[in-house]
Protein backbone atom coordinates (compact mmCIF):
# COMPACT_ATOMS: atom_id res chain seq x y z
CA UNK A 1 0.00 0.00 0.00
CA UNK A 2 1.46 3.33 -1.03
CA UNK A 3 1.01 6.27 1.31
CA UNK A 4 2.09 9.66 0.00
CA UNK A 5 3.04 11.97 2.83
CA UNK A 6 3.42 15.60 1.89
CA UNK A 7 6.55 17.24 3.37
CA UNK A 8 6.04 19.79 6.13
CA UNK A 9 7.33 22.61 3.95
CA UNK A 10 4.73 21.57 1.40
CA UNK A 11 2.05 22.34 3.97
CA UNK A 12 3.53 25.81 4.39
CA UNK A 13 3.43 26.28 0.64
CA UNK A 14 -0.23 25.30 0.72
CA UNK A 15 -0.95 27.95 3.34
CA UNK A 16 0.98 30.47 1.27
CA UNK A 17 -1.16 29.70 -1.76
CA UNK A 18 -4.31 30.34 0.25
CA UNK A 19 -2.97 33.57 1.74
CA UNK A 20 -1.86 34.96 -1.61
CA UNK A 21 -5.14 33.98 -3.19
CA UNK A 22 -7.04 35.89 -0.51
CA UNK A 23 -4.74 38.90 -1.01
CA UNK A 24 -5.40 38.87 -4.75
CA UNK A 25 -9.17 38.78 -4.25
CA UNK A 26 -9.08 41.58 -1.69
CA UNK A 27 -6.95 43.75 -3.96
CA UNK A 28 -9.37 43.47 -6.84
CA UNK A 29 -12.38 43.96 -4.58
CA UNK A 30 -10.78 47.18 -3.34
CA UNK A 31 -10.47 48.36 -6.92
CA UNK A 32 -14.13 47.66 -7.58
CA UNK A 33 -15.38 49.36 -4.43
CA UNK A 34 -13.22 52.48 -4.17
CA UNK A 35 -11.43 52.65 -7.51
CA UNK A 36 -13.37 55.72 -8.64
CA UNK A 37 -12.46 57.78 -5.54
CA UNK A 38 -8.77 56.88 -5.07
CA UNK A 39 -5.68 58.60 -6.42
CA UNK A 40 -4.06 57.14 -9.52
CA UNK A 41 -0.97 55.94 -7.66
CA UNK A 42 -3.13 54.15 -5.06
CA UNK A 43 -5.20 52.47 -7.76
CA UNK A 44 -2.16 51.22 -9.66
CA UNK A 45 -0.41 50.08 -6.46
CA UNK A 46 -3.37 47.89 -5.48
CA UNK A 47 -3.69 46.61 -9.06
CA UNK A 48 0.01 45.67 -9.13
CA UNK A 49 -0.21 43.87 -5.78
CA UNK A 50 -3.28 41.95 -6.92
CA UNK A 51 -1.64 40.94 -10.20
CA UNK A 52 1.58 39.81 -8.51
CA UNK A 53 -0.33 37.87 -5.87
CA UNK A 54 -2.42 36.12 -8.51
CA UNK A 55 0.65 35.17 -10.56
CA UNK A 56 2.51 33.90 -7.48
CA UNK A 57 -0.56 31.90 -6.44
CA UNK A 58 -0.56 30.11 -9.79
CA UNK A 59 3.20 29.43 -9.62
CA UNK A 60 3.08 28.05 -6.07
CA UNK A 61 -0.01 25.95 -6.81
CA UNK A 62 1.80 24.43 -9.78
CA UNK A 63 4.89 23.80 -7.62
CA UNK A 64 2.69 22.07 -5.06
CA UNK A 65 1.34 19.72 -7.74
CA UNK A 66 4.90 18.92 -8.89
CA UNK A 67 5.95 18.22 -5.28
CA UNK A 68 3.02 15.83 -4.74
CA UNK A 69 3.84 14.07 -8.01
CA UNK A 70 7.49 13.68 -7.02
CA UNK A 71 6.48 12.32 -3.61
CA UNK A 72 4.19 9.78 -5.27
CA UNK A 73 6.98 8.66 -7.61
CA UNK A 74 9.41 8.32 -4.69
CA UNK A 75 6.91 6.28 -2.67
CA UNK A 76 6.30 3.98 -5.65
CA UNK A 77 10.04 3.46 -6.14
CA UNK A 78 10.50 2.73 -2.44
CA UNK A 79 7.74 0.14 -2.48
CA UNK A 80 9.11 -1.47 -5.66
CA UNK A 81 12.55 -1.67 -4.03
CA UNK A 82 11.04 -3.30 -0.93
CA UNK A 83 9.27 -5.87 -3.06
CA UNK A 84 12.44 -6.63 -5.01
CA UNK A 85 14.53 -6.99 -1.85
CA UNK A 86 12.20 -9.64 -0.45
CA UNK A 87 10.34 -11.21 -3.37
CA UNK A 88 13.41 -12.05 -5.47
CA UNK A 89 15.10 -14.23 -2.79
CA UNK A 90 11.66 -15.55 -1.83
CA UNK A 91 11.08 -16.73 -5.40
CA UNK A 92 14.49 -18.40 -5.40
CA UNK A 93 13.59 -20.12 -2.12
CA UNK A 94 10.40 -21.50 -3.68
CA UNK A 95 12.38 -22.91 -6.61
CA UNK A 96 14.90 -24.52 -4.26
CA UNK A 97 12.16 -25.98 -2.06
CA UNK A 98 10.56 -27.59 -5.09
CA UNK A 99 13.82 -28.93 -6.52
CA UNK A 100 15.95 -30.03 -3.57
CA UNK A 101 15.87 -33.77 -2.70
CA UNK A 102 17.31 -33.21 0.76
CA UNK A 103 14.64 -33.13 3.49
CA UNK A 104 16.79 -31.25 6.02
CA UNK A 105 17.67 -28.59 3.46
CA UNK A 106 14.02 -28.32 2.43
CA UNK A 107 12.95 -27.77 6.05
CA UNK A 108 15.55 -25.00 6.44
CA UNK A 109 14.35 -23.31 3.25
CA UNK A 110 10.74 -23.50 4.44
CA UNK A 111 11.71 -21.83 7.71
CA UNK A 112 13.50 -19.07 5.79
CA UNK A 113 10.37 -18.58 3.67
CA UNK A 114 8.20 -18.29 6.76
CA UNK A 115 10.50 -15.59 8.16
CA UNK A 116 10.61 -13.73 4.85
CA UNK A 117 6.84 -13.64 4.40
CA UNK A 118 6.18 -12.61 7.99
CA UNK A 119 8.71 -9.76 7.60
CA UNK A 120 7.20 -8.78 4.25
CA UNK A 121 3.72 -8.65 5.77
CA UNK A 122 4.88 -6.51 8.69
CA UNK A 123 6.79 -4.09 6.44
CA UNK A 124 4.34 -3.64 3.59
CA UNK A 125 0.92 -3.86 5.25
CA UNK A 126 -0.30 -0.88 7.25
CA UNK A 127 1.87 1.79 8.92
CA UNK A 128 5.30 1.47 10.52
CA UNK A 129 3.74 0.14 13.76
CA UNK A 130 2.31 -2.95 12.07
CA UNK A 131 3.15 -6.39 13.46
CA UNK A 132 2.84 -9.74 11.68
CA UNK A 133 2.86 -13.28 13.02
CA UNK A 134 2.54 -16.84 11.72
CA UNK A 135 0.50 -19.17 13.92
CA UNK A 136 0.86 -22.94 13.42
CA UNK A 137 -1.31 -25.70 14.78
CA UNK A 138 0.53 -27.88 17.27
CA UNK A 139 0.11 -31.67 16.95
CA UNK A 140 -2.25 -33.23 19.49
CA UNK A 141 -4.19 -36.45 19.82
CA UNK A 142 -6.55 -35.18 22.49
CA UNK A 143 -10.04 -34.25 21.24
CA UNK A 144 -11.05 -30.66 22.08
CA UNK A 145 -7.47 -29.67 22.93
CA UNK A 146 -6.31 -28.19 19.62
CA UNK A 147 -4.22 -25.04 19.68
CA UNK A 148 -2.34 -22.69 17.37
CA UNK A 149 0.95 -21.15 18.43
CA UNK A 150 3.57 -18.73 17.17
CA UNK A 151 6.50 -21.14 17.02
CA UNK A 152 10.18 -20.19 16.83
CA UNK A 153 9.45 -16.48 17.31
CA UNK A 154 7.91 -16.20 13.86
CA UNK A 155 6.77 -12.61 14.23
CA UNK A 156 8.05 -9.25 13.03
CA UNK A 157 7.23 -5.57 13.35
CA UNK A 158 6.92 -3.36 16.41
CA UNK A 159 8.87 -4.43 19.48
CA UNK A 160 5.91 -5.62 21.60
CA UNK A 161 5.61 -9.42 21.30
CA UNK A 162 2.22 -10.81 20.22
CA UNK A 163 0.08 -13.35 22.05
CA UNK A 164 1.66 -16.63 20.98
CA UNK A 165 -0.89 -19.31 21.95
CA UNK A 166 -4.61 -19.70 21.22
CA UNK A 167 -6.45 -22.77 22.53
CA UNK A 168 -9.65 -24.49 21.47
CA UNK A 169 -10.85 -24.31 25.06
CA UNK A 170 -11.49 -20.54 24.77
CA UNK A 171 -13.71 -18.74 22.30
CA UNK A 172 -10.94 -16.77 20.58
CA UNK A 173 -9.04 -20.00 19.97
CA UNK A 174 -12.14 -21.69 18.54
CA UNK A 175 -12.72 -18.78 16.15
CA UNK A 176 -9.13 -18.96 14.88
CA UNK A 177 -9.29 -22.73 14.42
CA UNK A 178 -12.52 -22.33 12.45
CA UNK A 179 -10.81 -19.83 10.13
CA UNK A 180 -7.98 -22.32 9.74
CA UNK A 181 -10.30 -25.21 8.90
CA UNK A 182 -12.45 -23.14 6.53
CA UNK A 183 -9.47 -21.61 4.72
CA UNK A 184 -11.02 -18.19 5.37
CA UNK A 185 -9.90 -14.64 6.18
CA UNK A 186 -11.08 -12.13 8.75
CA UNK A 187 -10.68 -8.36 9.00
CA UNK A 188 -11.55 -6.60 12.26
CA UNK A 189 -11.46 -2.80 11.84
CA UNK A 190 -11.86 -2.12 15.58
CA UNK A 191 -11.51 -4.74 18.30
CA UNK A 192 -13.63 -2.67 20.68
CA UNK A 193 -16.64 -3.51 18.49
CA UNK A 194 -16.20 -7.24 19.12
CA UNK A 195 -18.09 -9.20 21.74
CA UNK A 196 -16.16 -9.17 25.05
CA UNK A 197 -15.05 -12.85 24.85
CA UNK A 198 -13.43 -12.18 21.45
CA UNK A 199 -11.52 -9.03 22.37
CA UNK A 200 -7.72 -9.16 22.91
CA UNK A 201 -6.41 -9.52 26.43
CA UNK A 202 -4.39 -6.29 26.11
CA UNK A 203 -4.56 -2.92 24.36
CA UNK A 204 -1.46 -3.58 22.26
CA UNK A 205 -3.54 -3.63 19.05
CA UNK A 206 -6.93 -2.32 17.94
CA UNK A 207 -7.29 -3.72 14.42
CA UNK A 208 -6.14 -6.93 12.73
CA UNK A 209 -6.34 -9.22 9.71
CA UNK A 210 -6.11 -13.01 9.91
CA UNK A 211 -5.73 -15.23 6.82
CA UNK A 212 -5.64 -19.01 6.70
CA UNK A 213 -2.57 -20.61 5.12
CA UNK A 214 -4.12 -23.56 3.33
CA UNK A 215 -3.47 -25.48 0.11
CA UNK A 216 -6.18 -27.91 -0.97
CA UNK A 217 -7.15 -29.90 2.10
CA UNK A 218 -3.91 -29.15 3.94
CA UNK A 219 -3.94 -26.39 6.58
CA UNK A 220 -0.60 -25.02 7.71
CA UNK A 221 -1.51 -22.13 9.98
CA UNK A 222 -2.66 -18.52 10.08
CA UNK A 223 -0.91 -15.39 8.87
CA UNK A 224 -1.90 -12.36 10.96
CA UNK A 225 -1.13 -8.65 10.95
CA UNK A 226 -2.25 -6.15 13.58
CA UNK A 227 -1.88 -2.43 14.27
CA UNK A 228 -2.30 -0.25 17.37
CA UNK A 229 -5.03 2.09 16.03
CA UNK A 230 -8.38 1.64 14.28
CA UNK A 231 -7.99 2.80 10.69
CA UNK A 232 -4.38 1.60 10.38
CA UNK A 233 -5.63 -1.35 8.32
CA UNK A 234 -8.17 -1.22 5.50
CA UNK A 235 -10.29 -3.76 3.64
CA UNK A 236 -7.92 -3.45 0.65
CA UNK A 237 -5.09 -4.80 2.83
CA UNK A 238 -6.87 -8.14 3.19
CA UNK A 239 -6.17 -9.06 -0.43
CA UNK A 240 -2.44 -8.44 -0.01
CA UNK A 241 -2.26 -10.52 3.18
CA UNK A 242 -4.14 -13.30 1.38
CA UNK A 243 -1.56 -13.22 -1.43
CA UNK A 244 1.27 -13.61 1.09
CA UNK A 245 -0.64 -16.42 2.85
CA UNK A 246 -1.06 -18.29 -0.46
CA UNK A 247 2.63 -17.87 -1.26
CA UNK A 248 3.48 -19.31 2.15
CA UNK A 249 1.07 -22.19 1.58
CA UNK A 250 2.73 -23.03 -1.73
CA UNK A 251 6.16 -23.05 -0.05
CA UNK A 252 5.01 -25.29 2.80
CA UNK A 253 3.10 -27.67 0.52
Amino acid sequence: MVQVVQPRWGLLVGKGVVSLGVLAVLAYLAQMIIGLDMADWEFWTITSVGTAATALTVVLANQRVITAHQAAEAATKNQRKAFEDVLVPLALNLVQIASTPNNAERRALKQQTKLAIVALTANLIGPAEARACFLEETPTSTPGAREVRCLNNLWAGRSVAPVTTFKETDQRGRELLKLLDDGASQFVPDVDQLLPPLRPDSDSYKTYITCSVKVGDRSFGLLTVDCPNPGDLQQDDVTMVEVFARMLGVALA
